[in-house]
This record gives C-alpha cells, sequence and structure tokens, in this order.
C-alpha cells in the first residue's frame, strides 16, 4: 500500500520508524460472511457482520459538513481491501457495492451548567478531567491516534456482540483490538447502598409494591403520597389519533388536609409518583440473574447519604427496610435517563466477555467519546436493553442503584373547576379532581411499542377502569356495600396549586386561552368557571390547535353552550385547506390580531399559552410579537419587550414543556 507523503505521528499504535517487513502471521479460520466494499470515493460504512459475530469497526461520517469533524480514526479503504486479500478464500464472499446509507454522527451535547456535566460524567471530576470525557462537539477532546496495526502478532480483534440490542444501539465504533491502550477512564463509580439482612427484632414487612410505593417515597416532608381512588376513565380520542389522550375523574375526598397549603383549584396541578412497568422491572431482574424469592424477601438497605430514595427528603444516610422489587419499582429510573459513563463503566467492571468489556471500557474513555456521545443523544437507550446488549454484565443490585438517577414525579394541570365538578349528580358528596394525559408511542428495542413512564401507567390504570365498567365490575368508591369494587387508586399529591395558570386566573377581564393538543386541558376549567355567569361569554376566546378535529379534539361539546361561539379549532391535517387558511394556532393568532390586541390591553386581561414549547410554543411566541408591530406599530426589538414586560406583569403566562 502506497505510504502517505505526509509526516506520520508517533504513537503507541503507530510504526513510521519500522521499516523491516515482517511475514504474515497464519491466519486463523473465520466465520463465513459477507463483506460490502464501498466506492474508492467513499469511506468505509458499516462494519461487515457475520451470522454468529464479526470483528470490525464502522466509521461513518456525518451527514453535516458544518459539524467539526474529529479526527479520523477509521481505515482507509486500501487497508481494507489489503487485510481482506490476506484471509482465506473461503472465509469471504467479497461484493463490491456502495454503503447504502450515511448515519449522522451527533457530537454536540448541550448542557446549561456545570452540574448537568457532572450529572452525566459523575461527580469528583474538574478543570483537564472533565473537558476529557466529556464531548464540546468540536472533537478537541479525542486523541488523535492512527488506526491499531492489524499485521502485529498481538492484535486480537474485539468481536461484536451477535444480540438484538446491541445493534439496536447503533454504535459507531471506532478501530481498536482487545489490547488498545485507553486513556482518561472514567472511574469506577463508588457503591453508596448496601443491603443487610432484617433484624429478626424487626417488625414484619408489609409490601404494597403493586399498588401505592413504599412509605419512604415523600413528595413534600413530612407528607406522603396519598393514593386516591380512580372514580372516572375514558379516552378521549378516537382510533387512528397519532396521540391517545385519556380522561381521569380522581376522588380525593379524603385527601388530607395539609397544613398551609393551597386547595385544589382551577388551573392547578397535582403531582403523580408513576410505578416502573412490572414486566420491564422483571426483565432487568432476569438479566441480573436475581432469583425469584430474593426479589421479594425484605432487606435492611443503607445508604451513605443523599435524598434517594426519598423525592425531596432531607440529604442524610438512611436505614430502611424494603424490599428489591419496591427499589427497582418506585424509586429508580430505568428508561427515562440516557446512559452515563458511571453506569457504562460500572457494567464493564461485571462483564465477563472480554469484548464486552472492552466495548464498554471503550465507552468510558477519551478514545470512545464520539461513540459516548452518540449513544446518548441517539435512539433511546433504557436499562433493560443495556443489559441484553452486553449480557456478560452482572452488577451488583446495590451498585447499580448507585449510579441510575431517581424516578422523579410527573406534574398534571387539573382539567376541571374543582368546586364545579364536586356538585355533579351523583357524587353524593364525593369530591373530584380532573386531568387529562396523552400517550405517545415510540418503538423499542425489540420491535414492540414503548410509553413514557407516567403516561404509560395512566393508560394502564384507564384500560384496568374501563375493562372492568365493561364487563360489569364496579371501578367506582361509594356504591352499594354489596356491590364488587375494583380497587384502582392513583399515588399523588398536592401542593402544585399555585402555579402560574393558577395564580394568574381572576374571575374578571377578557381572557385569551391558546393551546394545542393537550395543552388544552387545563383551559376547560377556565371556561367552565367563567360560563357560570352568561354576561361573561363574550370574554373568552379559545384557539385550539388539533391534528385532525375527528380523531384528536379532546373536550369537544362539553365546553358549555357557548362552545361555538368562543372556541376556534385549526386543524394542521385539513385537507381541504384554502390558500391563507390557517394551519396552525399561532396562523390564527395573525388572522385574530385585532382580539389578541383588545385582550392583552384590556383591564385584567390575561393571555395564557399551554402545550410543547418546541414548534407551538416558539411559533405563538412569534405570532404575538408579529401581532404587537402590526396592532401598536412598534419594531421587533420593541415588540418582544412588550410581551416581556406582559409576562412580568402576569398578564402573559405561558406554561410550555
Amino acid at each position: 500500500m502506497q505510504q502517505p507523503t505526509a509526516s506520520i505521528p508517533t504513537t503507541s499504535t503507530s510504526h513510521p520508524n519500522d521499516p523491516i517487513p515482517r511475514e504474515p502471521r497464519p491466519t486463523p479460520a473465520l466465520p463465513e460472511f459477507e463483506v460490502k466494499i464501498p466506492a474508492p470515493t467513499t469511506r468505509p460504512g458499516n462494519s461487515p457482520r457475520s451470522s454468529e459475530e464479526s470483528a470490525a469497526w464502522s466509521g461513518n461520517e456525518s451527514s453535516d459538513s458544518s459539524i467539526v469533524s474529529t479526527p479520523r480514526t477509521d481505515p482507509q479503504v486500501g487497508e481494507v481491501v489489503d487485510k481482506l486479500e490476506e484471509l482465506p478464500a473461503a472465509a469471504l464472499k467479497v461484493t463490491s457495492q456502495p454503503t447504502s446509507k450515511k448515519r449522522r454522527a451527533s457530537t454536540t451535547l448541550i448542557a446549561e451548567n456545570t452540574r448537568d456535566i457532572r450529572r452525566l460524567l459523575g461527580e469528583g471530576e474538574t478543570g483537564t478531567q472533565l473537558i476529557e470525557k466529556y464531548c464540546c462537539g468540536g472533537g478537541c477532546c479525542l486523541l488523535p491516534t492512527l488506526p491499531p496495526d492489524t499485521t502485529k502478532e498481538d492484535f486480537v480483534p474485539v468481536v461484536i456482540p451477535d444480540n438484538a440490542a446491541f445493534r439496536s444501539l447503533q454504535l459507531k465504533l471506532g478501530p481498536f483490538s482487545l489490547d488498545t491502550e485507553l486513556t482518561s477512564v472514567a472511574p469506577l463509580p463508588e457503591s453508596t447502598i448496601l443491603f443487610d439482612p432484617v433484624p429478626k427484632t424487626t417488625p414484619k414487612h408489609v409490601t404494597t409494591v403493586h399498588t401505592e410505593p413504599p412509605t419512604f417515597v415523600q413528595p413534600h416532608p413530612p407528607y406522603h403520597v396519598v393514593p386516591c381512588p380512580v372514580y372516572g376513565a375514558r379516552e378521549l380520542t378516537k382510533p387512528g389519533a397519532d396521540k391517545r389522550t385519556f380522561h381521569f375523574d380522581i376522588d380525593v375526598t379524603d385527601y388530607p388536609v395539609e397544613s398551609g397549603e393551597i386547595d385544589f383549584k382551577v388551573g392547578g396541578a397535582i403531582g403523580i409518583t408513576p410505578p416502573n412497568d412490572g414486566a420491564m422491572v422483571d426483565d432487568i431482574f432476569d438479566a441480573l440473574g436475581i432469583p425469584n424469592f430474593v426479589r421479594d424477601k425484605p432487606i435492611l438497605m443503607k445508604t451513605s447519604g443523599g435524598r434517594w430514595p426519598t423525592i425531596w427528603g432531607d440529604e442524610q444516610p438512611r436505614e430502611l427496610v424494603t424490599t428489591r422489587r419496591e427499589l427497582l419499582t418506585w424509586c429508580t429510573d430505568i428508561q427515562s435517563s440516557p446512559p452515563t459513563k458511571p453506569l457504562l463503566r460500572l457494567l464493564a467492571e461485571h462483564a465477563d466477555a472480554k469484548n464486552e468489556k472492552k466495548i464498554l471500557m471503550y465507552l468510558s474513555s477519551a478514545q470512545g467519546q464520539a461513540s459516548f456521545c452518540d449513544l446518548r443523544t441517539g435512539p433511546h437507550v433504557t436499562l433493560a436493553q443495556l443489559l441484553h446488549a452486553f449480557p456478560s454484565a452482572r452488577p451488583p443490585l446495590p451498585a447499580l442503584l448507585s449510579v441510575l438517577q431517581q424516578l422523579m414525579p410527573r406534574f398534571y394541570s387539573l382539567s376541571n373547576d374543582p368546586h364545579i365538578s364536586s356538585t355533579r349528580e351523583g357524587l353524593a358528596g364525593r369530591r373530584l379532581i380532573e386531568l387529562a394525559v396523552s400517550v405517545h408511542d415510540t418503538p423499542d428495542w425489540h420491535g414492540e411499542k414503548r410509553t413514557g413512564v407516567g403516561s404509560g401507567y395512566l393508560e394502564r390504570v384507564a384500560h384496568k377502569f374501563m375493562e372492568a365498567e365493561a364487563s360489569g365490575l364496579s371501578a367506582r368508591t361509594g356504591g352499594p356495600a354489596s356491590q364488587d369494587i375494583l380497587d384502582l387508586k392513583i399515588p399523588m399529591f398536592r401542593g402544585l396549586m399555585a402555579n402560574p395558570l393558577s395564580r394568574e386566573f381572576v374571575k374578571d377581564g377578557p381572557m385569551l386561552l391558546i393551546g394545542a393538543g393537550v395543552g388544552m386541558a387545563p383551559f376547560r376549567g377556565f371556561i367552565l368557571n367563567r360560563l357560570k355567569n352568561a354576561n361573561c361569554a363574550n370574554k373568552v376566546w379559545l384557539v385550539q390547535g388539533v391534528r385532525d378535529s375527528k380523531l384528536d379534539e379532546i373536550y369537544s361539546g362539553e365546553l358549555g353552550d357557548h362552545e361555538s361561539e368562543i372556541k376556534h379549532v385549526v386543524q394542521s391535517r385539513k385537507k381541504d385547506r384554502r390558500a391563507g387558511d390557517p394551519k396552525y394556532v399561532q396562523d390564527e393568532l395573525r388572522q385574530q390580531a385585532d382580539v389578541v390586541w383588545f385582550v392583552i390591553n384590556a383591564i385584567d386581561g390575561r393571555v395564557f399559552v399551554c402545550g410543547s414549547s418546541h414548534g407551538m410554543g416558539e411559533g405563538v411566541e412569534a405570532a404575538l410579537v408579529d401581532v404587537a408591530m402590526e396592532k401598536g406599530g412598534l419594531s421587533r426589538e420593541e415588540a418582544q419587550l412588550f410581551w416581556k414586560q406582559k409576562a412580568d406583569s402576569g398578564q402573559y403566562i405561558a406554561e410550555t414543556w
């Protein structure tokens, strides 16, 4: 192969000053597999892989030419051809075919502050160590090494794990061998959790793991999560909707009175502490090799400090009697947080297979920084997926819990005025709060559907309720004593009633409500409260964005007698839209500029926005600026300042996520 004309840096993997030719060592027999050789003008694409296993690297090029490229660590085409020619003819079936697909390499992670970076990479690193282990996107933290010399006698290729979970990670690994020296490897994280046998004098532990969280899961000390009965559940969207939306009636009649707390009120929100899916928890237990009889056995858990396993408890060491299932079900995030280097380093420490250990160590090192960034910013990765991708990695559960994130509550706005709902016919003195929850499916690593932790849990509750109602089993409390009752409860807590939507709601003054999807739900309570007084009907305007009103519109026909007068529905999928018709809520706002300008300049006028910050939130903000420029004769800078001042005074309230 022709030598490059440029000078070659001397590294532990290069040999520019060793011109003595050597006889090629005997090549071991390899399983038969097909290799696709890219065209000479392109770089190598995806790694060749056999039906059993392969020893190869990948080095796909980013499709975005504006991104600063990282140092080349992939072999040249000529090198690949040379190596293939040295293999026995029976081991290969070569086809000259260009690489079919380039995958974008995302190596830029944006962190808002140092604390976020520490969470990603583990506590304790500062300065140079921190920079080496976290990629800024420019490739400066990667070492400029050459590909390893695969002709050396001590070169031992890394066998790529051949399983669906590993392939789903879509890892782009640079060239390295089992003997490649890795630098700046993340240190092995300290285990902060210990399991001991329960002392014989301890009272018997009674677990409620399948219905409610342990008592030590505290949302706001000294209070606990309160399991509240489900009084009603129904689906608001129709079959075919991109996102399914469910409505819940939750009975809070027996919710304890807590000193200093604001009562449930229109525009408020509640916190729900959802459990992890039981099937996913058992899958993790299976992957770790934890026997069934151990999973629910009481243990004395000791922590060295921090808040875990409480939510917002005091930071202090703890000794608690619990079970392994309780900790994985209610206290540990096993599917929402992307992998961290401490987690990968822990898996590497306890991986028995040399190839799996090397890959995990590579991802924890400076050389594997680009691959680590891709792993975090690429397809969603769960803990179970990692354990199946590296099946020989079985860390002890206490050490694993020490590096995983806390399972946090999910927050939902009320979709009713609790005082109005409590007067509904047939409640018999019960007190209800109502909320709407959207569920969106995404493919998981084994081809099935995955949902969010909170929305998935609530969807399962809704289906149980609706199935019970359909079969004649009562799912409601407060029925006749002889009636069978399905005991469905949602663990929730109060304390967020003073959120911006609730705090700025006033009974007088016009309101413009802007929402898309489930973001419209909290406005239902506002409207029902306002429309109690018929003379206020002309003081409420609602702009509701949906994809298709026949499938996605929620609470249609439930906004009172004046619904047709106050509501404007904008459909992004409307097929017969004429030129100039609104497609999104921001388009409708520009057409309704007179209403926007009247409301925001009226005494006690309020503009409320609720929905996704991406797309809708940004679009609405731009439309409001355009309205101020048109109707107020302001420059863009003056219009932006105008809305900022309205937000500071509580007249413009945006709750987006």
